[in-house]
């Protein structure tokens, strides 16, 4: 048997959720804003950033220690940036790119009645101690670009974004130069925007083609263009999330892989050494939810030399109930995933942002809505619905 068929002989299989010893799922308020919604936390900054029902973009600071919303600390950063109903073009509202100087806000910014042709990217920057920001800047060109999503390598002299234009043909460049820009090799044109994510600690993009007709996970390399098929097995990659590459801490560092299969399940890769000089991308761990319950929204995270996915878990397909859970990417895990958010109240989260407390370690932040209060026949995530920003501790 060769060393990679023997490795790939040793992946476990697939486990259920259980109870994590000592904890219970829970949930708080964290702050009541209804249209505070789909926040995105910068930890170096102790900040979060989102656009409110007007379409106003702000930032708002974060307690290092315990995870509290800090108020009156809201910051306005500009009056005319995307509405929740803008986000129905870009699927996403305002992101965080790491740079030399501290993370930057980006987002999409109308010139126009919103339609895709008048999108366009926008950049806030703040001083490195997250003191003042500047005037909103359009970073160009002048046509038709929206929904950026950034990289995330701390004090990265060279910051990259990802976005699309005006019929979903994605690029990529670098931040500060428009000239730079260039369709992403294989990623063919798609219905709406789909986030296309920079690997964390290497300079590449990671997301799902089909082959086949099978959604497989592809590795775009930048520094030589060098487009790699990260997965062949069995199983639809990311038909409706997208995949992630970390370097993880308990595998000496290496290039890891996340994807969801069938929407149902977790699945994780990693280089490994074929004993020959060569090398392969193996299945390591595997873990699947029970019958009939989807992934939505999962994204790894590192703490304690250790790496984990937060992700939502929908009872009945793209429907309500939902809850928060966490899952270990190490195969040997205890606990390889459990739940940190009750769900017997028959409500709609999403959209869960991990942060780093210094005292009580990583804790979730999420939306949350009432699908009952829904009026307009939008539920279960209807503006009227919503019941604010919630938080809960991860047991970690």
């Amino acid at each position: 048997m060769s060393l990679l068929a023997g490795l790939a002989s040793l992946v476990p299989g697939a486990v259920h959720a259980q109870l994590k010893p000592g904890f219970a799922p829970n949930e708080t308020l964290a702050a009541p804003r209804k249209d505070l919604l789909d926040s995105e936390f910068s930890q170096s900054r102790n900040l979060f950033t989102w656009c409110d029902k007007d379409g106003r973009l702000w930032v708002g600071t974060v307690d290092p220690a315990n995870g509290n919303i800090l108020k009156p600390t809201y910051k306005m950063l500009d009056a005319d940036a995307i509405t929740p109903q803008d986000m129905k073009i870009t699927t996403n509202g305002p992101e965080w790119v790491s740079t030399a100087t501290g993370d930057q806000v980006i987002y999409t910014k109308f010139v126009g009645d919103p339609k895709a042709s008048t999108a366009r990217l926008a950049l806030v920057e703040g001083s490195a101690d997250g003191s003042t920001w500047g005037a909103p800047t359009l970073l160009g060109p002048d046509a038709g670009r929206n929904a950026p999503y950034g990289s995330d390598d701390a004090d990265d002299p060279n910051p990259r974004i990802s976005y699309v234009d005006a019929k979903n043909n994605h690029y990529w460049r670098y931040l500060h130069d428009a000239a730079s820009e260039v369709k992403v090799q294989g990623m063919k044109k798609t219905p709406k925007p789909i986030s296309v994510r920079f690997s964390k600690g290497y300079n590449g993009l990671v997301y799902s083609q089909a082959v086949d007709s099978v959604n497989q996970v592809f590795f775009l390399q930048l520094d030589t263009n060098k487009l790699v098929q990260i997965t062949k097995d069995d199983g639809a990659k990311d038909a409706r999330t997208v995949p992630w590459m970390w370097r993880a801490p308990e595998f000496n560092d290496k290039l890891t892989v996340l994807t969801t299969v069938n929407e149902n399940e977790l699945r994780f890769y990693r280089k490994q050494d074929g004993g020959d000089g060569s090398s392969a991308w193996t299945q390591i761990n595997s873990i699947k939810l029970a019958e009939g319950d989807t992934v939505a929204s999962p994204e790894p995270f590192t703490y304690n030399g250790k790496s984990y996915v937060v992700l939502a878990v929908k009872r009945s397909g793209y429907d309500y109930p939902t809850a928060v859970y966490i899952a270990a990417v190490a195969p040997d895990a205890p606990t390889p995933l459990w739940k940190v958010s009750d769900d017997a109240d028959n409500h709609e989260r999403i959209d869960p942002e991990v942060y780093i407390t210094t005292a009580n370690g990583p804790v979730i932040f999420y939306n949350k809505f009432d699908p009952s209060l829904d009026t307009t026949g939008e539920h279960p995530n209807c503006a009227a619905c919503s019941e604010g920003l919630y938080r809960a501790s991860t047991g970690l």
